[in-house]
């Protein structure tokens, strides 16, 4: 008989292996979502080989990655089973506890990839000690449940085993096998990373849209927020005049937005709440985030718009309790698929702290917008 052929007689052992595998995890999501047994027993009598929490992934990697899982299982026990299972003339005791010991390293091996992804998920831990844990539960179920049930593929196997044909004979197999056991690895782990991040943005987008009238993308679950730069790069204040607004006296409000077809406009106005009039000079600071809180790239240029003209920029003086203003404008801009304005930061100047509204506009990153320079207010002439 060739070595491919003395191989070929651990297909019924490990393919039992997998079955058992697969069998397991979804046996006990079955049941654990029945919650008539709780868990805790549950997991004693029938292990969670795959993580039950995959029942979330979304189609297709909630089928994907089980499958994949349990393909891994039969290649890496066929393998192992491959190497022990080389004489039949030896004890068969010896033989029957060394495969089921090959069922239980089967199962660390094939609980790899979740345990990495565990790990992967729950990094930074808080303390360096603590940067196993999370994948210490996983590695436990996969070797209890070889433990459990891993004698059954282990009688089968002692039942067909093989005698030896030589060392040189079997090592192109278990090489050839080595390799497609480390491809498995390799393809289970980047499968369940990829459906482990469809989840979650699946899960983003879901929440994204429950909160109410969405605009645009949901913002990318695995990306860090960046927020905007509570002072603009670059800006000082050195050159300020002692007679300019400051947000001790004078505090900017956010209007109402507008719209005509096609073009958007809203204003944002400054309150002198103070007892003495005081100077604007310019433009104001503006800046994007969306809805995750990260920073938008927009261009904002000084001037007017469609719907708003700019005075150009002067000193102005606010008047105590007067008002000042200034107008934003933009054309409309697509937003499907892209991240769209959920908070918009301003300051009087640049160089003063940034504060912000949460506001939904259709202004999205690449995109441009113009600012009109400082005017005084007549909407809200000054109390006596």
């Amino acid at each position: 008989m060739s070595s491919w052929g003395r191989v070929r007689l651990g297909w019924g052992p490990s393919l039992v292996t997998a079955v058992l595998w697969l069998g397991s995890a979804g046996a006990f999501t079955y049941l654990a979502w029945q919650e008539r047994i709780p868990r805790q027993i549950l997991a004693h009598v029938l292990p969670e080989s795959i993580p039950s929490n995959l029942v979330y992934l979304p189609f297709p990697w909630i089928v994907v990655v089980p499958a994949l899982s349990t393909v891994t299982v039969f290649v890496v026990h066929l393998l192992l089973a491959g190497i022990v299972n080389t004489d039949a003339s030896g004890p068969r005791l010896t033989r029957f506890l060394a495969l089921w010991f090959v069922a239980v390293v089967t199962g660390v091996l094939a609980t790899a990839p979740f345990a990495l992804s565990a790990i992967i998920t729950a990094f930074p831990p808080s303390r360096a000690a603590f940067i196993l844990d999370a994948a210490g539960s996983v590695i436990l179920q996969s070797g209890y449940w070889g433990l459990l049930l891993g004698w059954i593929p282990a009688l089968l196997g002692v039942r067909r085993a093989a005698p030896a044909r030589g060392a040189a004979a079997s090592r192109r197999p278990v090489l050839v096998l080595a390799g497609i056991v480390v491809v498995a690895l390799g393809l289970s782990t980047v499968t369940l990373g990829a459906g482990a991040r469809a989840a979650r943005v699946a899960s983003a987008e879901s929440s994204f849209t429950s909160e109410g009238e969405a605009l645009g993308a949901a913002p990318d679950p695995d990306v860090e927020s960046t927020p905007p730069p509570a002072i603009a790069p670059g800006a000082d204040l050195d050159d300020v005049d002692p007679t300019w607004c400051t947000p001790e006296q004078a505090t900017p409000l956010l209007g109402d937005p507008d719209a005509a077809t096609g073009h958007r406009v809203l204003s944002i106005e400054v309150m002198n709440f103070s007892d003495t009039p005081c100077v604007l000079d310019g433009y104001p600071d503006l800046a994007f985030a969306d809805a995750d809180g990260s920073a938008i790239d927009v261009t904002v240029t000084h001037g007017g718009s469609f719907m708003a003209e700019d005075p150009g920029a002067m000193p102005i003086t606010v008047p105590a309790q007067g008002y000042g203003v200034t107008h934003i404008g933009w054309n409309a801009m697509a937003t499907e698929g892209e991240l769209a304005t959920y908070t918009l930061y301003s300051a009087l100047y640049p160089g003063l702290e940034r504060g912000s509204w949460p506001i939904t506009l259709d202004i999205v990153a690449g995109g441009e917008v113009f600012v009109t320079a400082w005017a005084v207010s007549d909407a809200y002439p000054p109390t006596e």
